[in-house]
C-alpha cells in the first residue's frame, strides 16, 4: 500500500498572526523562525505522517492497494476524515486503467471504507488499485479547536526551546498538555 498527497491544503489550521499573538510578539519579529516552528508543528499533527493520522484542512490524497476486492468488497482508507471519494481506478488485464463507477463511502467506528458492487478484474501490477480522495475537516475554521491549540502550544514550545530540553541529564518530552488536547482525535489503530 502507498499513500501520496496530490494536493496540499490551501490553508493551515493556525497561521503566523495567531502564533505571533499567542507569543505576544510584534509583527516582523523573527517571522522566519516563527514560520519554521509553525510549519513543523502543523506537520507534527497533519497528514499521513502526522501523529493523529488525520488530514486537518481539506487536501487530496491517493492511496494505492496491492489487491482489488471481490464483488461487494471494500477497502479501508488510512487517512480521515474523508470528505469525498474523487476517483477509483483499477489496472486491467488489457494494460489500461478502468474507472470504478458508483463507489460507496461509509464510516464504521471512526474508520473510512470504500465499497463497490463490481470491482474490475485486475491485471498484473504491484499496486493495481488507485483511490483518490479528499480528506480533512474542511476549512481552517472547521478544524477542532483543541487541535489548533495543540499546534499553537507545540509551535510556541519549539520557538522557546531552541535546543533540546534536558532535565536532570535526561531529555524532556513535549508538554503533556499537548498530548491531552489531541488524544480524542488520535487514530490509535495506525
Amino acid at each position: 500500500m502507498a499513500m501520496e498527497r496530490l494536493t496540499p491544503p490551501a490553508e493551515v489550521p493556525v497561521d503566523l498572526a495567531q502564533l505571533r499573538a499567542h507569543l505576544r510578539l510584534e509583527e516582523g519579529e523573527e517571522d522566519g523562525h516563527l514560520q519554521h516552528c509553525l510549519d513543523v508543528a502543523v506537520a507534527q499533527f497533519d497528514g499521513d505522517d502526522g501523529e493523529l493520522g488525520l488530514a486537518l484542512v481539506h487536501q487530496v490524497w491517493q492511496q494505492s492497494f496491492p489487491h482489488v476486492p471481490g464483488a461487494g468488497g471494500s477497502v479501508e482508507l488510512m487517512l480521515g476524515p474523508v470528505a469525498s471519494v474523487d476517483q477509483i481506478e483499477v489496472y486491467t488485464p488489457a494494460g489500461s486503467w478502468e474507472v470504478v463507477t458508483a463507489p460507496e463511502l461509509f464510516e464504521l467506528g471512526g474508520r473510512f471504507y470504500v465499497q463497490a458492487r463490481n470491482w474490475p478484474r485486475p491485471g498484473r501490477c504491484p499496486l493495481p488499485l488507485k483511490l483518490r480522495f479528499t480528506a480533512g475537516f474542511g476549512t481552517a475554521a472547521d478544524v477542532p479547536k483543541p487541535i489548533c491549540h495543540a499546534i499553537l502550544l507545540f509551535a510556541a514550545h519549539l520557538y522557546q526551546a531552541r535546543s533540546p530540553v534536558v532535565m536532570e541529564g535526561k531529555p524532556a518530552e513535549v508538554p503533556l498538555s499537548i498530548a491531552h488536547l489531541v488524544a480524542p482525535y488520535k487514530s490509535w489503530w495506525r
